[in-house]
């Protein structure tokens, strides 16, 4: 899927749920899409997983309850990218199948494009086009000034509720130069 298609979804996904203000809450997203949302506490480098039967209809994204809010958000968007964007792999338990989706320490690394697409979708998501502009503008009026302007960086991440390297990405992928 293009950029621009991925774009569109997030942000047709912000407009369904009437959501235009920050930071977006990402918490409530699933449940409007017939997700549970849970917080496990899970062991090695998995940050969450979508976990989908298809037959019973049941959905749910498990995030890591180990790792900060911001990244859980993160993963949470991430993991609904994946839902409205994937159907995941196929696994075969007790006579019964469903497909699942993980987030890990592989997932940032741009090696899979299904990984590069669901990345794509959260920071959409999380970061919309229109508000970043709108927070950049109000914040930093002379533009980006990225090895001076650190501390209204995080002033701008923390109104998204994300981490400064997601920002910065989707800042980059947006136009605005480093």
């Amino acid at each position: 899927m293009r950029n621009e298609e991925i774009e569109a979804l997030a942000n047709n996904l912000i407009k369904k749920l009437n959501i235009n203000k920050l930071p977006i809450p990402v918490e409530v997203i699933p449940k409007h899409l017939n997700i549970e949302l849970q917080y496990e506490s899970f062991d090695g480098q998995i940050d969450g997983l979508l976990y989908r039967d298809e037959d019973s209809e049941q959905y749910v994204i498990g995030v890591n309850s180990k790792h900060l809010p911001n990244r859980r958000r993160f993963t949470i968007a991430h993991e609904i990218g994946h839902f409205l964007l994937h159907h995941g792999e196929s696994i075969y338990v007790d006579g019964g199948s469903f497909q699942v989706n993980f987030r890990d320490s592989e997932s940032s690394k741009g090696a899979n494009i299904e990984e590069i697409e669901a990345n794509l979708f959260a920071a959409a998501l999380l970061m919309p086009e229109e508000l970043v502009k709108e927070t950049v503008m109000k914040r930093l009026k002379n533009g980006i000034d990225f090895l001076h302007e650190s501390e209204e960086l995080d002033k701008i991440a923390n109104d998204f509720k994300v981490s400064v390297q997601a920002l910065c990405i989707r800042l980059g992928r947006l136009g605005y130069t480093f």
